[in-house]
């Protein structure tokens, strides 16, 4: 990627000089939810609270920000608790470019550019316009606990079963066609993969997670590449850091075979 487009995207994102027609400002009254560190979940993937145990999250309108360790893969979770019974969980990072999110009583909110989004992670003020990722979270009012599931997917993508992921032609039939890309959250894993069929005729399977601060990246078809929208990191389908921007390091890839039902993907 040249460095003039680079440029363009840069500042498209927000972070060069213009921010979509608004100067950097810092939100009043709102800061970065507080950090709670909390181990990597077992093979169930759920992460439980006590609540009462954490006075910024047991109060209504409390939140606090989930920090897994480094080497997880895992991203932050803002763990919000708007009213009463009722509590939420998103992605932490803001995906205009990077911050980490707090919460207003309401919504959650971007101390760094005032970006604001719903309960379930859709942009409802901007520069922001990727939304953030939505978790699921059980509570039980009985013994105060709330459990989060990190390795929830969507609820129409196939789950990851013994380490597979498979997809078959049939289901996703875009993938036997060269250029062809599909992308979801497989239950099992939590985080987004995209699988492309490439110009060789091969597969490539790539994590979303980008490897400069842990936002999610997309495939930007302008560019035939994914992009991630906190700072401009490019990456090929192959998940090949683009020289030149924030990111240094690939993406995470992923074993892939294909036969003539379908393809399937490793997942480690």
């Amino acid at each position: 990627m040249s460095s003039s487009r680079r440029d363009f995207f840069k500042k498209l994102l927000g972070t060069g000089v213009v921010v979509a027609g608004i100067p950097p400002a810092c939100a009043p009254n709102i800061d970065p939810a507080p950090v709670l560190d909390v181990p990597m979940p077992g093979d169930d993937g759920i992460v439980a609270l006590v609540v009462p145990r954490y006075p910024d999250l047991s109060r209504e309108g409390g939140a606090v920000t989930l920090r897994f360790p480094k080497d997880s893969g895992q991203e932050n979770l803002l763990v919000m608790h708007p009213t009463a019974n009722t509590y939420a969980v998103l992605s932490a990072t803001c995906t205009h470019v990077g911050c980490p999110m707090g919460f207003d009583g309401k919504e959650a909110v971007c101390p760094c550019h005032l970006s604001k989004f719903d309960l379930e992670g859709k942009v409802t003020q901007e520069p922001a316009t990727v939304p953030l990722t939505q978790y699921v979270c059980t509570y039980n009012a009985g013994t105060q606990v709330l459990s989060i599931n990190v390795l929830d997917g969507d609820p129409n993508f196939p789950a990851v079963v013994g380490g597979k992921l498979a997809l078959t032609f049939e289901e996703f039939p875009d993938l036997q066609n060269t250029g062809g890309m599909v992308s979801g959250r497989p239950r099992g894993y939590g985080k987004r993969i995209f699988v492309f069929k490439l110009e060789d005729g091969t597969y490539s399977a790539v994590d979303s997670v980008c490897t400069h601060q842990g936002c999610t990246v997309g495939f930007e078809a302008s560019l035939n590449e994914l992009l991630c929208p906190c700072h401009a990191s490019t990456f090929s389908k192959t998940g090949k850091v683009d020289p030149g921007g924030a990111a240094t390091i690939d993406l995470k890839t992923f074993p892939v075979t294909a036969d003539a039902s379908g393809v399937v993907v490793a997942i480690a």
